[in-house]
């Protein structure tokens, strides 16, 4: 009579859900897509700078852009606007203070915005202001780029 009992062990291993990695397929493409995140969404932030709120809204005629900078005095920001691409770039200094200091959770150094603009603007034309901690920048759309609104007849 024979038997079908397999010569050598054929176990049969369970694995484990932490053996396989749902990401191993993606192990070629990490460093080029770590380079594009970087790229797209740059951390900014190391020791001795920090990263302020921002915002860019679009109207009909201009982007305007609002950083918040509470505590950062005029001097000591620059706007710079080259083709689509807008740059604001900072320091936030600490203020001199009679005593000890024991306890900061302020955030001081230097700070970098770049963005770019979905499109080109009119760089003669640009007005910014700082008011209440807020550096407000208007940037009129250049005459091409500005919506056009068509009625249908």
């Amino acid at each position: 009579m024979s038997t079908n009992t397999p010569t050598r062990s054929t176990e049969l291993r369970v694995r484990s859900p932490w053996d396989v990695s749902p990401w191993a397929d993606l192990a070629p493409w990490s460093p080029r897509l770590s380079d594009l995140m970087q790229q797209m969404w740059p951390s900014g932030t190391t020791s001795g700078e920090f990263s302020p709120g921002v915002e860019l809204h679009e109207t009909d005629e201009a982007f305007e852009l609002e950083v918040d900078l509470p505590g950062v005095d005029r001097k000591d920001i620059t706007i710079d606007i080259t083709g689509r691409r807008v740059r604001v770039h900072g320091t936030k200094t600490v203020k001199e203070r009679d005593g000890i200091l024991r306890h900061s959770t302020r955030s001081v150094g230097a700070f970098t915005y770049e963005g770019v603009l979905p499109a080109p603007v009119n760089e003669g034309a640009v007005q910014a202001r700082l008011a209440d901690g807020v550096l407000s920048v208007t940037m009129p759309k250049a005459t091409e780029a500005k919506t056009t609104h068509i009625e249908i007849t």
